[in-house]
């Protein structure tokens, strides 16, 4: 009983602490005041700004290709025998100049060819002499009997046999002529100065008339097939067709070996007249004078199948604007700081057309002055009109001079 009277007190005891806990807090909290509202400020960014100014422009249209010769050939034997001699010039990659023997054929057949065919010019040339002066004998016969030449039948007169004769003669030098030709035939000669790709023959090799044996290219002129889109076309000069080559637009070709980089010059020879019907590209030929340096000593060798990069330098073109990638919002707007210095100013959209577009650069035209202030911080969502700040001058603001520039597109 005594329990139950002691915890029934404990509980009361704690029943008024709470109470008393609870009007305390409520009481600290109705004597504090509402919490004062600092006025909200407006955001407003912070950018970086770029002086606009017109400048000339060099564009350089950028390609690639492989050097393929300008003319290459597949020998072929046009006599049939035994290879007696090959040359060493009738190695791959070896270099020789025009009208060098690169291999010899049995020419004994041809030797004794030639001999009979001329025997049998002598023998036809014979036989035409005894021909005519029979004739002219039976012209004299039938007039020492008085009558008059023109009554003499063509028969009598022999003159059916003379132009057989005749005939017969001339039927002879062909084969004079033909005897030669297969004779100096076998003599395989160099078509032009070059190099050797491939031998397909050796010494006392049979080969029949018409086999392949070896091909060979040209080293005083090799050429690259440069692909271009269609907008690229607009800004470099190119021959058109039917005309020679040009010599304004100048191909400045590089290969790269490791750590080297060569380096040659070229000219656009021709446009190709047709498009690839896949890709929709469009084809010019550059032509490299003497790719091998053999001309030239000390000139870079540019190998025939090897690949090169091309830098073709195009138009010039006046009163661009160069502008960063960055700047640029959409197809076609950028924005342009308005305010004096050191206080809150504006930005507002122009709008441009892009003439051309490198890796890092835009170059438009458009709603602009020179002297305008291009904003080239990004914003994500900007509002015509908003409000901005000015970081500070740039070097572009400071000093700009109007140089030519080379664009590589």
């Amino acid at each position: 009983m005594m329990n139950v009277l002691l915890a029934n007190r404990q509980l009361r005891v704690s029943l008024i602490i709470l109470i008393a806990s609870v009007a305390v807090f409520y009481g600290l909290i109705q004597l504090k005041g509402a919490p004062e509202k600092e006025p909200e400020r407006e955001a407003i960014p912070l950018v970086e700004s770029q002086r606009l100014f017109t400048e000339s422009v060099t564009l350089t249209v950028r390609s690639q290709g492989v050097v393929r010769p300008a003319s290459e050939t597949q020998l072929v034997a046009e006599v049939s025998g035994v290879v007696t001699d090959v040359s060493p010039l009738f190695a791959s990659g070896a270099v020789f100049s025009e009208g060098d023997i690169l291999a010899s054929i049995d020419p004994s057949d041809y030797k004794v060819a030639l001999i009979q065919a001329e025997a049998a010019l002598a023998s036809s040339k014979a036989r035409l002499a005894e021909e005519i002066a029979k004739s002219e004998a039976e012209k004299k016969n039938w007039q020492r009997s008085g009558k008059k030449l023109v009554n003499a039948p063509d028969l009598l007169l022999r003159k059916p046999f003379v132009a057989e004769a005749r005939a017969n003669v001339k039927a002879a030098k062909a084969q004079v002529v033909k005897a030669q030709r297969d004779l100096e035939k076998t003599t395989v000669k160099a078509p032009y100065a070059g190099m050797v790709i491939e031998r397909s023959l050796n010494k006392g090799q049979f080969v029949a008339s018409g086999a392949a044996l070896g091909t060979v290219f040209s080293t005083d002129v090799a050429e690259v097939r440069l692909p271009l889109k269609p907008s690229d076309l607009e800004f470099i000069d190119i021959p058109g067709f039917g005309q020679t080559k040009s010599t304004t637009t100048v191909v400045q070709l590089e290969q790269r070996q490791g750590r080297v980089t060569l380096q040659r010059q070229g000219l656009i020879a021709r446009a190709e007249g047709v498009v690839d019907e896949h890709s929709r590209m469009h084809y010019l030929v550059a032509e490299i004078r003497d790719p091998y340096g053999l001309a030239a000593k000390g000139q870079p060798v540019l190998k025939a199948g090897s690949f090169v990069y091309a830098k073709l330098q195009g138009k010039t073109l006046d009163n661009l604007y160069r502008i960063p990638r960055s700047a640029l919002y959409g197809s076609g707007k950028v924005l342009v700081y308005q305010g004096n210095d050191g206080q809150n100013g504006n930005l507002w959209f122009r709008n441009v057309d892009i003439v051309y577009a490198s890796e890092d650069a835009v170059f438009v035209t458009g709603d602009l002055m020179d002297g305008d202030r291009l904003c080239i911080t990004a914003i994500n969502n900007p509002v015509d009109g908003m409000k901005a700040r000015i970081l500070s001058a740039t070097t572009a603001d400071a000093d700009h001079t109007h140089d030519n520039n080379l664009l590589k597109l």
